[in-house]
């Protein structure tokens, strides 16, 4: 057994040696494909293309690089794999003669094969897919090489045809930015000049002279066969906008687009850009979307430029072109909700189809044309002149009732036929073939669609949206139907403005067309109403293996009001060194851990006074949740409490609010071993550790407010923004109880404090596959009002927070090549009595600083790499004597960066990521005699490699 000045709780990582057995000899190879030439793959007069560049005197480099992406051939890639070289280094095994003897080979011996299972279908059937997965395994290895050549890239050839291509493509791309002037041309020739290495090669006889004839170019000149592609561009001066007119023959439409003037996101003097005038139509549809016409397209806009006016400036005229008759502002007639479809009838609602098939006499009771159901409900071909609403097939909205009726029979009667299973709740017609078993009241408030209202794209969006995030149906559907009535006979207007409002008389004048209606009907399907999740894992921490479980059971709509109620439990093992000194010295034992949690989640804010309307088109929710923790080892037993009271809304698809009025936590730490307690104090007296206050029984009443901003996805495959708020207020009330003798005889301490972190995180989409990524996170905790220390009766440092509000560095989402929590403080570490450092403690600190960068990319099929290098430290913001170092200072806080690099490998199974990383110290604030660790990075040094392993991206 070590001595603990020797130990570490670092989780087992490849070692060194281990990891250079596999990688040198992969290295050796690479290095050798690349030594040999790459022109040994070409054929006669071919030419290899090494690099594309862009030249310009006035474009930005980003423009450059928008540019870049635009040429029809780029090279191979280098970064951060060299593609030619593994190519190359692959084509030295393969053999297309043996893959074509292997094809034959299959096909021979499955044709005997099938012969001896004639008769036998179930056999031939397995027999005929193994062979054709083979086959197709053998073809993929004919047409595109093997494994080790389709993880690289086969050289690309240089074709000056598409280098012409990319020159058109690059003025089109010019013209839309404004440059109308721009010209744009290329340069391919690149001289014959022997390289340094060439030179050494010839001279110890590695390379032959070239025996076919050199290329040539126009002028007779020899041209190397590596290929330099350079598309020299000469943008002139780039026009602006002097004037913009408008031309819109619908007047109604012309008041909608003049009401929304001042969001235009074009104006005089500024660039010309396609880019922006495509986001201007955009614009203007969505605008005329939600103004009621619902039939409007981009279709209709069209934006003029003329440059003949004046120099370098061009005349923006925007025309909205209007259909036969005019454009049409539709009112919505009828919001008809089906809240327990099936998903096939559900799609038949969708699309308008709201019969189902029928059988014999059900079919002719049934049958009867539309337009004989007269304004009364009495159908002509009926004996007693009525028709029953049981005679109206299952599945038939009032909607589809209502369009056999004109609009005038429709204002006469007042009434529409509908099911019986239809209630009427806030102007919405909820239809259910059984009892409803959600509250129509709570499913209204989700609903912002209303009969009368104009057509609203985005009041659709939203509905849909909220409808979706209650959790209690598979899917929902908001479609349109539209009305057919007198309108569409009537005589054509002009334009919309020359339609009547749904409260205008009857009568019609000339000229003048009447309202257009929409039904609209919102199908759900319900999820059910009981969902379970079972997972099942393992650590392997101190050479022992730690299996783990988790339980969780969803139960949706207990009460009736669209409730979620999620229960979950958790029970795991996980080993942990036993420390020398300790009466039960002897091999690793495991921590139990044990877990459970209740948490209610309702669709509306739970507030006094009637409020609950407050931000109801911002998804507002409401959750209670209770969690206990209970921990177990050989050094103590700990349980954790809390109860958590949180209102939560969303008032955009990437913005979500949680403010937490009630968080109350209770620690309890019954039991410290002897050996523990002693090992606690000597931190806290000789270096100042607070780690002692996580064992202390302690009460934390606090209220927070979090807001996330997130424009990624959860595979973060795109470009996007992240950016968390985290703010905290604790023990405000403490002086209330904190002297009461009933709550002095609970043990329990109280501390206030305050706490505030900010995470943001950039994403980039290089390429289809390929991404960049990057994050700087900071924090500073502390607290508000000094605690005497009471139990030495010295005050060390009076600024006494609850342990678990400190803020730590280190682990598989934070600074990868230390392990979790054990990064800093400062420039100061604990260390062992010898003096090396002490990474068995961790090291809280009340100011955070920590960033990570990171180049994501694909390496074969499901696989995935990264190379990343990250930096951070923690630091107090207290001078503390015990602790020299450890102050976070303006002067010198940059000096003490901690810094690591290393490369990842991720296994993309869609519905997870499995991730590896491998991360290596680089500089070391800690160690003052020899900050620079990277030379350590291939010697057999503890604590210098770190693998982690987890799920998911690290940020």
């Amino acid at each position: 057994m070590k001595p603990l000045e020797q130990q570490s709780n670092d989780r087992p990582r490849f070692g060194p040696r281990a990891v250079a057995a596999w990688l040198l000899p992969g290295l050796t190879a690479l290095l050798v494909a690349v030594g040999c030439s790459p022109l040994r793959l070409l054929q006669p007069k071919q030419r290899l293309l090494t690099r594309v560049a862009v030249e310009s005197e006035g474009l930005s480099p980003a423009q450059q690089e928008r540019m870049l992406t635009l040429v029809q051939q780029k090279p191979n890639r280098n970064l951060p794999l060299p593609k030619l070289a593994i190519y190359q280094l692959g084509h030295s095994f393969y053999d297309s003669t043996r893959i074509e003897r292997k094809v034959k080979g299959i096909r021979e011996k499955y044709a005997a094969r099938l012969a001896t299972a004639q008769g036998d279908s179930a056999r031939t059937g397995k027999l005929l897919a193994r062979r054709d997965r083979r086959l197709a395994r053998k073809r993929t290895a004919l047409e595109k090489g093997n494994s080790i050549m389709r993880l690289g890239e086969p050289p690309v050839i240089y074709d000056p045809t598409l280098s012409r291509r990319t020159v058109d493509q690059l003025a089109t791309y010019l013209r839309s930015q404004g440059y109308f002037r721009a010209t744009v041309g290329f340069t391919d020739s690149a001289r014959s000049k022997r390289t340094l290495i060439s030179s050494a090669l010839r001279a110890v006889g590695l390379r032959k002279p070239q025996r076919a004839a050199p290329l040539r170019d126009s002028m007779g000149g020899r041209l190397h066969r590596l290929v330099t592609v350079t598309y020299l561009v000469a943008e002139g001066q780039q026009f602006t906008l002097s004037k913009l007119t408008q031309s819109i023959a619908d007047s109604g439409v012309a008041r909608v687009v003049a009401g929304a003037r001042g969001a235009t996101l074009l104006h005089a003097g500024g660039a010309y850009n396609e880019d922006l005038i495509g986001q201007e139509r955009q614009r203007l549809e969505t605008l005329l979307k939600n103004a009621g016409y619902y039939d409007f397209r981009a279709q209709y806009i069209t934006l003029e430029a003329d440059t003949s006016f004046e120099k370098t400036q061009v005349r923006l005229r925007l025309v909205i072109a209007s259909p036969p008759g005019g454009h049409r502002a539709y009112h919505l007639r009828h919001v008809t909700v089906l809240t327990d479809v099936s998903q096939a009838r559900g799609l038949r609602a969708a699309a308008g189809d709201t019969t189902r098939r029928l059988r014999g006499r059900q079919l002719r009771r049934t049958a009867a044309p539309a337009d004989t159901l007269n304004v009364s409900g009495r159908a002509a071909n009926s004996p007693t002149g009525r028709i029953s609403t049981a005679n109206i097939p299952a599945g038939v909205t009032p909607a589809a009732v209502a369009d056999s009726l004109s609009a005038r029979r429709l204002r006469r009667a007042g009434r529409v036929v509908v099911p019986r299973d239809t209630v009427r709740q806030d102007s919405l017609l909820f239809s259910s073939r059984g009892k409803l078993a959600i509250s129509l009241g709570i499913l209204a408030r989700q609903i912002t669609v209303r009969p009368g209202q104009l057509y609203n794209q985005t009041r659709t969006q939203r509905t849909q949206r909220q409808l979706s995030n209650l959790d209690m149906f598979r899917f929902n559907t908001v479609s349109y139907r539209k009305v057919a009535d007198a309108a569409s006979t009537a005589a054509p207007a002009a334009d919309s403005s020359q339609t009547l409002t749904p409260d205008s008389p009857s009568s019609l004048p000339g000229g003048i067309r009447p309202p257009s209606y929409l039904d609209a009907v919102i199908t759900t399907s319900p999820s059910p109403r009981f969902s379970e999740t079972t997972e099942f894992g393992g650590t392997y921490v101190a050479n022992r293996v730690g299996p783990f479980g988790n339980l969780r059971l969803k139960w949706r709509n207990p009460f009736g009001g669209a409730e979620v109620l999620e229960l979950s439990a958790r029970a795991g093992l996980e080993g942990q060194l036993t420390q020398v000194g300790d009466s039960s010295n002897g091999p690793a034992t495991y921590t139990v851990q044990y877990g459970a949690t209740a948490a209610l989640v309702l669709p509306q804010f739970l507030v006094p006074f009637q409020l609950g309307n407050f931000l109801r088109n911002d998804q507002p929710r409401t959750r209670f949740a209770l969690s206990t923790t209970y921990t177990s080892n050989n050094y103590y037993t700990r349980s954790n409490a809390e109860f958590t009271f949180d209102y939560l809304w969303q008032p955009s698809t990437y913005q979500q609010y949680i403010f937490t009025p009630v968080d109350l936590g209770i620690v309890r730490t019954p039991y410290v071993s002897n050996f523990y307690r002693r090992r606690l104090s000597d931190l806290r007296t000789t270096q100042g550790s607070p780690l002692y206050l996580s064992f202390q029984s302690i009460y934390e009443p606090s209220l927070s407010f979090t807001s996330l901003y997130n424009s990624n996805d959860l595979t973060q495959t795109r470009s996007g923004h992240y950016l968390r708020l985290y703010a905290e207020v604790g023990g405000l009330t403490r002086d209330l109880y904190r002297h009461e003798q009933w709550f002095e005889q609970t043990g329990l301490a109280v501390y206030n404090f305050a706490k505030l972190t900010a995470d943001y995180r950039r994403y980039y989409r290089l390429s289809p596959q390929t991404y960049f990524a990057w994050r700087l996170n900071g924090g500073v905790a502390h607290a508000l009002t000094t605690t005497p220390d009471a139990t030495n009766g010295v005050i060390t440092n009076p600024y006494i927070i609850p342990y678990d509000k400190y803020l730590f560095v280190g682990g598989s989402n934070s600074v990868r090549a230390w392990a979790p929590r054990r990064l800093g403080t400062g420039s100061y570490a604990t260390r062992f009595a010898d003096g090396t450092r002490d990474y068995y403690t961790e090291q809280p600190g009340e100011v955070l600083l920590e960033g990570s960068a990171e180049y994501r990319f694909p390496v074969y099929s499901f696989i995935k790499g990264a190379l990343f290098t990250d930096f951070g430290n923690v630091w107090t913001l207290q001078p503390d004597a015990a602790r020299p170092g450890a102050e976070f200072l303006v002067n010198r806080f940059y000096k003490q960066f901690a810094v690591g690099s290393g490369f990842g490998i991720r296994m993309d199974f869609t519905f997870l990521i499995l991730r590896f990383d491998i991360a290596t110290k680089v500089y070391d604030p800690t160690e003052l005699g020899q900050p620079w660790r990277l030379g350590n990075a291939l010697r057999h040094t503890d604590n210098q490699t770190v693998v982690n392993v987890g799920l998911g991206y690290p940020f």
